[in-house]
């Protein structure tokens, strides 16, 4: 809106030269000089009418303006026509400039929305792939660990025979396998004095 006022400013400023341009042209100029009288005389005519029929007026006979004063008020009526027609199309431009623009945020605002429910989609399906991910991870966890058990079980089993089959080749008593005594194995200690010192402080588990 501030350059419509600028603008409205501006041409309000300028309104009086151009009116003076106008009686100018209408004095020099015999085509231009007869529509400024044939449009002041037009304006005298409706004016006249509209005083006695709507203010009330005196009805009389309308007596028609004399060629200088036609010229002067039609030259006037001209300038101010322009000015407002000048006005007027600044008002609509200016309307159409500010639809525009809230147009343009309109569409702004819609592809701003457009792009972030866009980013929440691949949000979405990434947090989805993540879960799909952890879902089978965490599945070859527990395989793993059923895994290691069952395996913990047979290793017990086999070393608890090869310790035995020790024990009675050396005429000692059979050994009992404990999950100390495997992990003991499995972290690379000596088995037979693992063994040894297992069976001083004995403890329940599967041979």
């Amino acid at each position: 809106m501030s350059s419509f006022k600028i603008a409205s400013l501006l041409f309000r400023t300028l309104s009086k030269p151009v009116a003076n341009a106008l009686k100018q042209q209408a004095k020099s100029h015999d085509v231009f000089r007869s529509m400024c009288i044939n449009v002041a005389q037009v304006a005298h005519r409706t004016e006249m009418n509209w005083r006695m029929n709507v203010l009330g007026y005196k009805k009389e006979k309308i007596r028609p303006l004399n060629d200088a004063k036609a010229i002067d008020a039609g030259a006037n009526f001209l300038g101010e026509a322009f000015i407002f027609s000048v006005a007027l199309s600044l008002l609509f431009a200016e309307q159409i400039r500010s639809r525009n623009q809230a147009q343009r945020q309109r569409n702004a605002v819609d592809d701003r929305l457009d792009e972030l429910e866009k980013c929440m989609s691949e949000t979405r399906e990434d947090l989805r792939l993540i879960q799909e991910e952890r879902d089978l991870l965490r599945t070859e966890v527990d395989n793993l660990v059923e895994e290691s058990a069952t395996l913990s079980g047979v290793l017990m089993q086999i070393l608890g025979k090869e310790l035995n089959r020790h024990s009675l080749e050396r005429g000692h008593s059979p050994t009992v396998i404990s999950q100390a005594l495997v992990d003991r194995f499995c972290s690379g200690d000596d088995v037979d004095s693992a063994a040894q010192e297992d069976a001083k402080s004995p403890r329940t588990s599967t041979t």
